[in-house]
C-alpha cells in the first residue's frame, strides 16, 4: 500500500465510497421527509438536488479525510502483518478456518433476515453480521488452534487405523528423545527399512532444547548431541515430519506421545525400556533400537571357544576386559596378567540385561 498507484487507487475508492453514503443519506432522508409529510408536494428537481449534493458531499468528506484514512490502514496492515509474521502456521491456518466458519454463518443470518431487503438497513445489518461474526470466528479460531489442529490430527488418525487395517500401510512411527539422542535411529532411517511417515512431536523437539540448555554438562552434551541427529535427520529422512501438536492437559511428554501415537494408531520408536512397558500397558506398538541391536549380534552360548584382544584390567582382582566385534564386553577371570595380549578364552556365562549383554569367560 505504499506505492503511488496503490494510494491513488485507495483514494479514488474512498471518493466513490463517499458519494455512496452521501446517497444513501439522501435516500433515506428523501424518505423519511416523504414518510412525515404524506401529503406534501416535492418539486421534481428536489430529489435531482438532493442526491447530487449529498454525493458531492460525501465524496468531498473522504476525499479530505483520505490521507489520514490511508495512513491508518497502512499502520493497521503493518500490524497485522507482523502479527501474522508471529503467528506459527498451525495457528494462522485455524484462524483463516474460523474467519470463513464465521463469515458462512453471517451469511446465512443474512438470509433468515432477509425481509428487510437491500436498501439501507438491510446494507447496515449485513455490514454488522460480517465484520462481527467473521472477527469473532478469527478470534476463536486463533485461540483455539491447538485443540482444532489435535481435533484434525485425531480425525486423520482414525483414517489412518482404519487405512492400515484394510489395506497394511505402514503406520507413522513417532521418535522419542531417548531414541534421537541415542543415535543410531538415523541410520537405521536412512537403510529404508523403516516404512510408514516418521514424527517428531514439537515437544520432544522443546525437551531437547531444555537439555541442551542444562547447567549439568553431561545432560547439555547429550541435548546438543540431540539436536543435531535432529538436523541430520531433517536434511536426510523423508517423509519427515515435526508435529505441532500438543496435550495441553498432560506435562509428562512420555505420556503425551504415548497419548498422541495411540490416537493417532502410530508406533512409537525409543530406546527407554520403561517407555516399552508403558506403551505395552497403553496398547501402543513400540520398538526398541537395543533390541533390534541385539537381534543383529553374534550368538555367544556358555562353553564356547573365542579369540580375543585384552584390552584393560577389570574392577574385581585378577580379571581383564575385552570386546566382541559389535562391541560387546567380556570379562576375563585371569586376564589381568595378559593385558595388551591376545588370549583363547572360554564363555562361562552370558548375562542379558534391558542396557544389553555381558559375557564372562575364563581363560
Amino acid at each position: 500500500m505504499r506505492s503511488k498507484a496503490m494510494e491513488k487507487l485507495l483514494k479514488l475508492l474512498l471518493i466513490l465510497l463517499g458519494i455512496g453514503i452521501g446517497l444513501a443519506a439522501a435516500q433515506l432522508g428523501l424518505a423519511l421527509y416523504r414518510l412525515s409529510h404524506q401529503n406534501a408536494d416535492i418539486p421534481a428537481w428536489a430529489p435531482v438536488a438532493a442526491y447530487a449534493g449529498m454525493g458531492v458531499l460525501g465524496g468531498i468528506i473522504l476525499l479530505l479525510l483520505s490521507r489520514r484514512i490511508i495512513r491508518r490502514v497502512n499502520s493497521l496492515s503493518q500490524e497485522m502483518q507482523k502479527e501474522f509474521d508471529k503467528m506459527p502456521a498451525n495457528q494462522l491456518l485455524s484462524a483463516v478456518i474460523g474467519l470463513i466458519l464465521g463469515l458462512i454463518v453471517a451469511a446465512l443470518l443474512r438470509q433468515m433476515v432477509s425481509f428487510l431487503g437491500n436498501g439501507v438497513a438491510g446494507a447496515a445489518l449485513t455490514a454488522i453480521l460480517y465484520l462481527t461474526l467473521g472477527a469473532l470466528g478469527y478470534n476463536i479460531g486463533k485461540r483455539r488452534s491447538r485443540e482444532f489442529i489435535a481435533m484434525i490430527t485425531r480425525l486423520s488418525g482414525a483414517r489412518e487405523k482404519s487405512r492400515t487395517r484394510k489395506h497394511g500401510y505402514a503406520s507413522r512411527k513417532y521418535i522419542d528423545t531417548s531414541a534421537i539422542i541415542d543415535g543410531r535411529i538415523l541410520e537405521i532411517l536412512r537403510t529404508g527399512f523403516v516404512e510408514g511417515d516418521i514424527v517428531i512431536p514439537q515437544y520432544v523437539v522443546d525437551e531437547l532444547q531444555h537439555v541442551a540448555d542444562s547447567a549439568d554438562d553431561s545432560r547439555r552434551e547429550r541435548g546438543r548431541r540431540g539436536l543435531e541427529i535432529l538436523r541430520e535427520m531433517q536434511g536426510s529422512v523423508k517423509p519427515l515430519t515435526i508435529d505441532p501438536t500438543d496435550i495441553e492437559e498432560l506435562q509428562d511428554v512420555d505420556v503425551k506421545l504415548l497419548r498422541q501415537a495411540r490416537d493417532c494408531g502410530g508406533t512409537v520408536i525409543t530406546v527407554d525400556y520403561n517407555l516399552q512397558k508403558a506403551a505395552a500397558v497403553s496398547d501402543v506398538k513400540s520398538l526398541n533400537i537395543n533390541e533390534l541391536a541385539e537381534a543383529f549380534r553374534p550368538a555367544v552360548v556358555q562353553g564356547m571357544g573365542l579369540q580375543v584382544h585384552i584390552m584393560k584390567e577389570g574392577r574385581e582382582s585378577g580379571q581383564g576386559v575385552a570386546y566382541l566385534e559389535d562391541g560387546t564386553m567380556v570379562v576375563i577371570e585371569g586376564g589381568r596378567s595378559h593385558v595388551g595380549e591376545n588370549a583363547e578364552i572360554t564363555v562361562t556365562s552370558v548375562l542379558q540385561t534391558s542396557a544389553g549383554r555381558m559375557v564372562f569367560a575364563r581363560m
